[in-house]
């Protein structure tokens, strides 16, 4: 089923299978789809403000050009997607997920909550996590070159480990940098 430009507002989607539908051009303002069935469903050019995705089925699904302003994305597997090209996640509620080896140059993680959120192998290079709560986040062979740290917090990023080459950091967060090396501040 196609959804071209269509305004979704307060509608649940909850626990139902949306397999194969398209939805382009489209806004959900309020929805929930916690738990949904997306195999294969392609949002192209959709706005999400204020919903609730969490758990939701993600395999093989597209996400291109698609912004969450107040989401909860519980949980999600993103690197289960076949295509996910310039999200946008602002004040969202990410903890939980997993954007393993996914390529994320240039993505916005402002002002979100990324508790527990997987991030090993991935390339979130050039991307804004400013003033966002990243508490035990993990980063392996992660790509962070000129990423923005500014204000965000709770993270442990190991410098060698990591590629943080022009990444910017704030005090006294940046603290967050040696805990990998063993170094003790006093």
């Amino acid at each position: 089923m196609e959804h071209s430009g269509e305004k979704f507002s307060e509608t649940s989607f909850s626990d139902k299978d949306l397999t194969g539908h398209v939805f382009e051009d489209c806004s959900f303002d309020k929805c929930e789809l916690r738990d949904a069935i997306l195999t294969r469903t392609r949002f192209i050019d959709c706005k999400f403000k204020s919903c609730d995705l969490s758990n939701a089925v993600l395999k093989s699904a597209t996400f291109r050009d698609v912004a969450f302003d107040d989401c909860k994305l519980l949980g999600l597997q993103w690197a289960q997607l076949a295509t996910l090209v310039n999200p946008s996640f602002r004040e969202s509620n990410l903890n939980y997920c997993g954007f393993v080896g996914l390529k994320l140059k240039k993505t916005t993680f402002y002002k979100c909550n990324l508790r527990e959120t997987d991030y090993s192998q991935a390339d979130v290079s050039e991307s804004d996590f400013r003033e966002s709560n990243l508490l035990n986040a993990r980063f392996n062979g992660t790509s962070l070159l000129k990423s923005d740290f500014r204000r965000a917090k709770d993270y442990l990023i190991d410098p060698i480990a990591n590629q943080v080459r022009g990444a910017r950091f704030t005090l006294p967060e940046a603290q967050g940098l040696l805990a990998g090396l063993g170094v003790v501040i006093d």
